[in-house]
């Protein structure tokens, strides 16, 4: 029987083509009329070059490179993608492995060996990762010739093209060479003709499955879940919305966890996630990660016919029946709609604070008890008008008491304050919970608090709906993996953000990069009201958006992640209870862009004030707080 590495050798020299640019190499079709290539061949975005295929001269325009210094070696990732007219007939295109190589791989590389003229040379050999270029693959054993950058590396352990060959050794160096991940494509593309890539080379090998049925017959390891399921996952993930880079790195750290090494190259695509995870070491429990991404995002996808093809996946798909086991644990262990149970029972105390009349500079508070929609009992609510300063010594005399619940070992109450819209950012959980004994205790940490906004909270029955329909979709949903980013650099106009919520119908939860005080979150937060959001978190002081500023690493973006990981698996009732924990995280572990000065706006449009069907106000406050 034909050795199944050959063949595929066979395979990749059909998509072999040479590249006439700013210098002449080797190059390869990754698409419908789409050749990878190294930049310094192909040139800049924009330039003009020719690529020969099949005795046959093609124009082509470079669509995509990376930058060149035009001196000594091309920066990292020194990738191109050149733009073609597909010829009649169409081509071929190889499979993309973007896996990093296993220490112990055999590596093909094919490429044209400007030595010998334009006759395909092969060269293959061992490799090893590091050197004085620690993000490439390093090739060893055989040599690289000179016209073979830009020719691809095939992994003959998974049987996918995993490399881009860019150099040959350098003086004093082994035989060998260097050669630039797939995964770096992600570098040099824009997301969405990424995704359009990926979507165009998945759909051709579904069609053509010469190369995926040879690289399944590979005797090598094919990882956790096996080559065949991953592309059945990657299909299946393909099915959801777009997400940002952002989004992806909050689910690939609500897996891997806060302490895994990020990636390397923007998240682009669902995949890009699987094959992060998948070359991570396992978890301490042994469970792989990519069954653990697949098991999140069921829980936590709008669309139920994804959901369920991601557990019917999951089931299928473990190799080990250590792996079945766990994976039909947490199915069942995975969310069911209802809330926890602590989080179901807890009462409320509800701050209601509103304008006096037409004067904005002084304010009427009522407080209440909240049980349920039936049982909401007055504590407070005929008190004087007072000033800002007058209103938050009042509610810091009050809160504490009204903090520590009934006489029960229940557990604390919540507490919402329903505020006017430029208070929102009042400090109420940094207020001290027993002023008297405990300086160090602050409500936040021993109570879960949001506010929620007045006239929001005011407004008639009849006007609910969309607010009504987002809390509603939230229902049964994982909040962590649906929660939705706001950039650091958001600078849209009120109309173009309506534009964004009013596309996604379902959106329920979002992360602000700072204070709706400043730019980046001012119109989020405004537009996200009037469209129905119901859960919006954010810092005081988060991140501005300053362009000179890299929001990779910044307080927004270190917000959202931790975020997104601390609701992982929360359901919607559960939220209060989970940013409580954060809180108490961020003082522990002196995280405080984590954490500290957060505001979670939770709305549960079933929890306002009933009037009409209030208890008398001799009731309830002496069962709730001694006088």
């Amino acid at each position: 029987m034909p050795d199944p590495t050959d063949q595929l050798t066979t395979l990749l020299k059909t998509c072999l083509v040479l590249v006439s640019g700013r210098g002449e190499g080797s190059g390869f079709f990754i698409g419908p009329g789409l050749v990878a290539t190294c930049a310094h061949v192909a040139g800049a975005t924009g330039d003009r070059v020719t690529v020969e295929w099949r005795n046959s001269a093609l124009s082509g325009t470079v669509a995509w490179a990376s930058t060149l210094t035009g001196r000594g070696i091309a920066p990292y990732p020194d990738l191109a993608v050149v733009e073609v007219a597909v010829p009649s007939g169409g081509h071929p295109a190889v499979w993309l492995d973007d896996h990093l190589p296993a220490m112990s791989a055999r590596l093909v590389v094919v490429g044209h060996a400007r030595t010998y003229g334009p006759q395909v040379g092969r060269t293959s050999g061992w490799f090893a990762h590091g050197g004085d270029y620690e993000d490439m693959i390093r090739l060893t054993g055989d040599e690289v010739v000179p016209g073979m950058s830009g020719a691809p590396v095939l992994n003959a352990e998974t049987g996918g093209v995993c490399g881009v060959t860019k150099a040959t050794r350098r003086s004093g160096q082994p035989s060998g060479g260097v050669a630039v991940p797939v995964r770096a494509l992600r570098e040099i593309m824009e997301p969405a003709p990424y995704r359009r890539l990926r979507r165009e080379h998945d759909a051709h090998h579904r069609r053509n499955r010469r190369w995926t049925s040879l690289a399944d017959d590979l005797p090598g390891p094919a990882g956790s879940v096996g080559r065949r399921a991953e592309r059945e996952l990657r299909a299946i993930l393909a099915g959801l919305p777009a997400a940002d880079h952002d989004q992806h790195l909050t689910a690939y750290r609500a897996v891997a966890g806060e302490l895994a090494v990020p990636p390397r190259h923007p998240l682009h695509d669902h995949g890009d996630v699987v094959s992060e995870l998948a070359g991570l070491l396992p978890a301490e429990d042994g469970f792989p990660h990519v069954l653990a991404y697949a098991i999140d995002m069921s829980f936590g996808v709008a669309d139920q016919s994804v959901a369920e093809a991601l557990r019917v996946w999951a089931r299928l798909s473990p190799q080990a029946v250590r792996d079945r086991d766990e994976v039909a644990t947490r199915l069942a262990a995975g969310r069911t709609g209802g809330p926890d149970a602590e989080t179901a029972r807890r009462p409320s105390v509800l701050v209601y604070v509103r304008p006096a009349g037409q004067d904005r500079q002084r304010y009427r508070c009522e407080l209440w008890r909240y049980d349920d929609h039936d049982d909401v009992t007055p504590i407070a609510t005929d008190g004087p008008d007072r000033s800002l300063d007058e209103l938050r010594r009042h509610l810091r005399a009050r809160l504490p008491e009204l903090a520590r619940g009934g006489p029960d070992d229940g557990p604390r109450p919540l507490i919402e304050l329903v505020l006017p819209h430029h208070l929102l950012d009042e400090d109420v959980d940094h207020w001290l919970e027993a002023p008297d004994r405990n300086p160090w205790s602050v409500i936040g940490q021993t109570n879960p608090v949001v506010v929620r906004e007045l006239e929001r909270f005011d407004e008639d029955d009849d006007r609910l709906g969309a607010w009504r329909r987002r809390w509603k979709a939230l229902d049964g949903q994982d909040v962590g993996a649906v929660l939705t980013t706001v950039s650091c650099a958001e600078r849209r106009e009120h109309r173009a953000l309506h534009a964004w919520f009013q596309l996604e119908p379902t959106l329920g939860a979002l992360v602000l990069p700072c204070s709706p005080q400043e730019v980046p979150a001012r119109g989020a937060l405004e537009v996200g009201l009037h469209c129905g959001i119901p859960i919006m978190v954010w810092r005081r002081r988060g991140c501005t958006g300053r362009p000179e500023t890299a929001h990779r690493d910044c307080p927004g973006s270190r917000l959202a992640e931790a975020v997104a990981a601390e609701l992982r698996r929360a359901g919607r009732e559960d939220v209060p209870e989970r940013i409580m924990r954060l809180r108490n995280r961020a003082g522990a572990d002196g995280h405080p862009e984590c954490g500290h000065d957060v505001v979670l706006l939770w709305d549960d449009p079933g929890r306002r004030l009933p009037r009409p069907r209030m208890a008398p106000p001799t009731q309830g406050a002496d069962q709730w707080v001694s006088s």
